[in-house]
């Protein structure tokens, strides 16, 4: 295929357009640029030291989180406005879509001094909630080769300060989950003690599905107490299936807590908590394609969800990288899709991530498209929302177990 056709058929199919714009990133054009909404955009980031991105709302609602490229030459793709409207354009064509504004509570700060946007990013109606971005690998010299926690350890951030920041955050933006992401603590827990504070004073003060992404425990009876803490979805995130790529990219995961204990929690997790709530990331880029397939199907055949960040990185940086191309990141993702469809698994918990690709983005690449409509339905609304939160806690009623304190 031309590199012509190959744009061509990326900038018509919102799945391929998510990819390559995840890939390659997007060139400001003058006339986007210069538009209130850019500037805003481009001013918290400077003022909050974030990286240059934009939410950019695809066709078909498909949300992508896309860098911004400096030189023109470095993308095919420009953000272009005309006549009110904002355009993803190749030159050749160009395709309608929304710009997401950012939320109005990033430039704002709790009583205390502390941004907001420091605390919690808000991806479509998730809002990732960082307690502490303290990861004890990073002290260890163990930090794995993809991680984006900075070296230095920011101040651990009160539950008086994340309800402040989730009230502010409510307030104009709709939050149907909230995902409390912690890093590695040397505790038999794997950090679950530590985040047990605030997700109980979530629960009391919202009515919001809850997330945890932690490291798995020593011990089962953990997960179970997890569950029983009124965590609705989990993640263990493997990153990488691979054994041998898994030791040499992730050290702390593999002397600390070792590939098989991560396998062994998302099975026990995968029994524990509803079908489709239990989540692990496997990250594109860093390991051969066959090897992320592998992933899939080991994980789905859990009845875990893997979710496929894209890393683009070159084997200059990484020995095991593989040059990404479009086709073979779309077959990837088609077979996500099938394969969850094979083990009757819903993708709800994750169908709106803007990071990441995952099954529902899949069907544009020859899946269900009614597959994708049934799978949208539920959550997409706010009474489905809420008919997910009463089923959760009926459920939680009738299996939690008693554990350990």
């Amino acid at each position: 295929m031309s590199s012509n056709s190959a744009q061509s058929e990326s900038i018509n199919n919102p799945g391929f357009l998510k990819v390559d714009l995840l890939l390659k990133g997007i060139y400001l054009d003058k006339s986007a640029r210069e538009s209130d909404q850019i500037k805003r955009a481009l001013a918290i980031s400077k003022d909050l030291g974030l990286s240059s991105e934009l939410d950019i709302l695809l066709p078909c609602q498909i949300i992508v989180n896309v860098a911004f490229e400096e030189d023109a030459s470095n993308t095919p793709y420009s953000l272009i406005k005309k006549n009110g409207s904002f355009l993803v354009s190749t030159g050749d064509e160009s395709v309608e879509v929304e710009v997401i504004a950012p939320p109005s509570y990033y430039d704002k700060k709790t009583k205390t001094g502390v941004p907001f946007a420091n605390i919690a990013k808000l991806y479509g109606e998730y809002l990732i909630v960082s307690p502490t971005r303290e990861c004890e690998f990073l002290t260890k010299d163990l930090a794995c080769f993809y991680c984006d926690v900075e070296s230095r350890v920011d101040k651990k951030r009160s539950v008086e300060e994340v309800i402040e920041t989730i009230k502010a955050v409510s307030k104009s933006n709709p939050v149907n989950l909230v995902c409390l992401n912690t890093g590695y603590e040397a505790t038999p827990d794997g950090g679950i003690k530590a985040i047990e504070p605030y997700i109980k004073e979530i629960k009391k003060r919202f009515d919001v599905l809850i997330a945890v992404q932690a490291q798995p425990p020593l011990e089962d009876e953990w997960i179970d107490y997890t569950y029983a803490l009124g965590v609705d979805s989990l993640a263990y995130n493997l990153e990488v299936y691979d054994p041998d790529i898994f030791a040499k990219i992730a050290p702390g995961k593999q002397q600390v807590i070792g590939r098989t204990r991560y396998l062994e929690a998302l099975r026990r997790a995968a029994k524990v908590f509803p079908k489709g709530a239990v989540v692990s990331n496997l990250i594109i880029g860093v390991e051969p394609i066959s090897s992320t397939i592998k992933g899939i199907n080991a994980l789905a055949s859990m009845g875990v969800i893997p979710t496929l960040p894209i890393l683009n990185t070159s084997s200059d940086e990484l020995e095991s990288a593989e040059s990404l191309s479009v086709d073979d990141i779309a077959k990837v993702f088609l077979h996500l899709n099938r394969t969850l469809r094979k083990y009757k698994i819903a993708d709800s918990w994750v169908s709106h991530a803007n990071i990441a690709m995952n099954a529902i983005d899949g069907t544009h690449f020859g899946g269900d498209a009614a597959y994708k409509s049934r799978l949208d339905n539920l959550l997409k609304s706010r009474r489905g929302s809420k008919i997910a939160r009463n089923l959760t806690k009926i459920r939680r009623s009738l299996r939690v177990k008693k554990v350990k304190d």
